[in-house]
């Protein structure tokens, strides 16, 4: 197989083997002259059943990897759009908390650009402070 990986080559593999024991169990079964009893036949269909779940397990292996390495991606993406829309919005504030104490007069601009301050340092701060925190704690590397 010109560019698979040895994972995807052995998958085929056991595919290729495992369908051909499923076919050969399946011919026991349709075999008419064949006198099977019953526990015979169940245990084809036990066989059948454990070839197709190990069948499913050995896909399975191949594509979660796929998978969490997808999502990681798609994490990494959003955690960047995070923290530009964060940054953002604190350039924002800045600007509205000098416009606000631009319109007012000296005392009233001077005491609302204190408290829009002081709101952020106890508000924003400790938002800032858990999307850091979220953002260390969640490991995103391969």
């Amino acid at each position: 197989m010109y560019g698979s990986s040895p994972t995807t080559q052995k998958i085929e593999n056991y595919d290729y083997y495992a369908k051909a024991e499923q076919q050969r169990l399946q011919a026991e079964l349709d075999n008419k002259d064949a006198k099977l009893s019953n526990q015979d036949r169940a245990d084809i269909i036990a066989a059948q059943r454990a070839l197709e779940k190990q069948m499913q397990k050995q896909h399975l292996q191949a594509e979660v990897p796929k998978k969490v390495t997808k999502i990681i991606d798609e994490g990494k993406q959003e955690l960047v759009r995070i923290e530009q829309i964060w940054v953002d919005l604190l350039a924002d504030y800045a600007d509205i908390v000098a416009q606000m104490e631009c319109s007012f007069e000296s005392k009233t601009g001077k005491a609302l650009k204190e408290w829009m301050v002081h709101y952020r340092s106890n508000q924003i701060i400790r938002n800032e402070i858990l999307i850091y925190d979220c953002q260390n704690s969640i490991k995103l590397d391969n």
